[in-house]
């Protein structure tokens, strides 16, 4: 029900006192959305499977994880708010993003080696998931619900009247932004043959790269609650700050993740069991990796619309966004295969982003984009020549790792102190000298 940006949008506005209750309030909101999905997933779901008529039965086998998991989701994105509004998001940050990720790793390296069976992770993966959820909660519970006295909170016909208008575009956006994450995925299930199979494919490759993304949301958990703040007292000039900040910053961290895997894509591939069969996966990381920075380029546009009185433009553009994801893997993959899915994704996403940017220009006078970005741009892609001359390596899995570190480190080792020398990013250089201060006084501390 669009709970998480309810609490982002609406918690600045609640009197001090009673955001403890505010809190409850957004979470029974969130309980009732679960509610309704459960009524309305058992009522409905021999329609959904109806689109998987190949591999429907598989899909159904597994038809109470979608509900266990379900529940699981709904909570960690409740937390993500609270904790985002209380400019705390390394909590959520690493259970998410990292503990989450390693445990899946684990789980697939194990079943890869035939030690794991498939209904056995699935269980792994719910406990896991649910063991998250308990640590959340009783660190959330200790650091700010226990000190505070809890108040009630209801909402006044003004302001519930505001939240209920903000809910309806929220949850129309909540469940096209759902769909923009899965409908290539189910497009190829249904439209190629041996859908579930590519699926596979595609879905590595999605995987790998959608490490890009993950200093973006970092960010954008930390500036939602300040740019909901900055709107509320119409401090336009830190919105613009903040939109030209973020892009530059997401382009660097961003650009650097993806050359890092792009220059080791072939390596990576080749430690996967049955290599051969995933080698597609290398042009939906391309493709994808490309759309992904295009979404970072532009900043925290999105964040921006959506926390202001045009957030009504920002859903309608999702919706059009799906539309266009729709239409284009209609039109490419029965000709590119998973090729087709992952291009027309990144141009969905190229025209989305280019709408934000126009909207903003236009209304706001703001633009993410300077001559800083095309100097990372072109450092980035220079020191990348040398690397396509790189042989690919061979033998075990710790050869191949140990050219993957070593290029890594290479690769970073030339990119940083060029960016820093070019002056592009005022908070990377800060955050170098920072390091290069606390370096110098080691060594002097030593010395001495």
């Amino acid at each position: 029900l669009g709970t998480g940006h309810i609490a982002d949008r609406f918690y600045v506005k609640v009197p001090e006192a009673r955001r403890s209750g505010f809190i409850g309030y957004v979470s029974l909101l969130a309980i009732l959305g679960y509610i309704l999905f459960g009524i309305i997933y058992f009522l409905f779901d021999d329609v959904f499977y109806q689109l998987f008529a190949r591999n429907a039965e598989v899909l159904k086998s597994y038809k109470l994880y979608v509900l266990i998991l379900s529940f699981a989701f709904v909570i960690l994105n409740m937390y993500d708010s609270f904790y985002r509004i209380r400019f705390n998001i390394v909590s959520t940050l690493f259970f998410r993003e990292i503990f989450l990720r390693l445990v899946m790793t684990a789980f697939v390296i194990l079943i890869g080696l035939g030690l794991m069976s498939f209904d056995f992770m699935m269980d792994g993966v719910m406990w896991s998931y649910y063991f998250t959820i308990l640590v959340l909660g009783l660190w959330y519970y200790y650091r700010f619900i226990h000190p505070t006295t809890f108040l009630s909170y209801w909402p006044d016909k003004t302001m519930f009247r505001e939240m209920m208008a903000y809910f309806m575009v929220v949850f129309i956006g909540g469940g096209t932004t759902v769909l923009i994450a899965r409908i290539d995925v189910l497009m190829i299930a249904g439209m190629m043959k041996n859908g579930l199979d590519w699926v596979a494919v595609y879905a590595l490759g999605f995987f790998i790269v959608s490490i890009i993304e993950i200093p973006r949301r970092a960010i954008s958990q930390i500036s939602t609650p300040l740019i909901a703040n900055a709107w509320h007292h119409n401090d336009i000039e830190y919105l613009d700050d903040v939109y030209k900040r973020s892009s530059i910053n997401q382009l660097i961290v961003g650009g650097i993740i993806f050359m890092l895997i792009w220059i080791s894509i072939d390596d990576l591939i080749s430690v996967i069991p049955n290599s051969s069969l995933y080698s597609a996966c290398k042009v939906v990381v391309l493709w994808v990796g490309i759309g992904k920075i295009i979404g970072m380029v532009t900043g925290l546009s999105g964040e921006i619309i959506l926390q202001s009185k045009y957030y009504l433009t920002n859903i309608l553009s999702t919706v059009v966004l799906v539309v266009l994801i729709a239409l284009f893997n209609y039109l490419f993959i029965p000709v590119l295969g998973i090729e087709g899915a992952a291009i027309g994704t990144a141009m969905a996403v190229f025209f989305y982003n280019l709408y934000k940017v126009v909207f903003l220009q236009v209304k706001l006078k703001m633009q993410p984009f300077s001559w800083d970005m095309f100097k990372v741009l072109f450092a980035g892609l220079l020191l990348y020549l040398p690397f396509i001359f790189w042989p690919n390596s061979t033998g075990s899995w710790f050869t191949v790792f140990l050219f993957i570190a070593l290029k890594s480190m290479i690769y970073i080792a030339l990119t940083v102190p060029i960016l820093y020398k070019m002056k592009v990013s005022k908070e990377m250089n800060t955050l170098i000298n920072k390091g290069l201060g606390i370096l110098q006084s080691l060594l002097g501390n030593k010395q001495g």
